[in-house]
């Protein structure tokens, strides 16, 4: 289901980026991840197409945005706010996705590009999904994972 001209909603089983694959097999099948499995020695290599959000003030804040997301982005959001950006749509479609898998605490899985930059060719497949820390679950993960895809 495309939900703008630069995202769609997929399911899980169409996902076939190899290492968004790896990610999710790593994350095992819980639907969520947990701040502490993070950051241990295994899941090291995944944070440079990681993007972690934290919910507070009726906002998204970033709390970390990977090194793999800056180069293709070419931006730095680390400490902004979504509803802050000023691409619109493009944080009309963040924001409310983000509250989606905040409020129902499942992953959601898209597929896109970077058309809003002008840049169509470069396409992603992600995942965003709750995370929890220190017991509780504020934040959502999205590991986002760029290639040139033919669609």
């Amino acid at each position: 289901m495309a939900i703008n001209d630069f995202i769609s909603s997929y399911s899980k089983d169409e996902i076939t980026d190899p290492l968004l694959l790896e990610f999710l097999d790593a994350v095992g099948g819980q639907g969520y991840i947990d701040f502490e499995v993070l950051q241990s020695k295994d899941f090291m290599k995944y944070w440079p197409n990681i993007s972690i959000h934290r919910y507070e003030d009726e906002d998204f804040t970033y709390i970390h945005f990977g090194t793999q997301l800056v180069e293709h982005m070419k931006c730095e959001r680390t400490g902004k706010r979504v509803l802050e950006l000023t691409d619109h749509p493009r944080k009309e479609v963040l924001f409310d996705a983000l509250m989606e898998v905040h409020k129902n605490k499942k992953p959601m899985y898209t597929v896109g590009n970077l058309k809003i930059d002008g840049r169509e060719h470069k396409q992603w497949q992600q995942v965003k999904m709750p995370m929890q820390r220190n017991g509780g679950m504020n934040e959502v993960l999205s590991f986002i994972a760029y290639k040139p895809y033919e669609n």
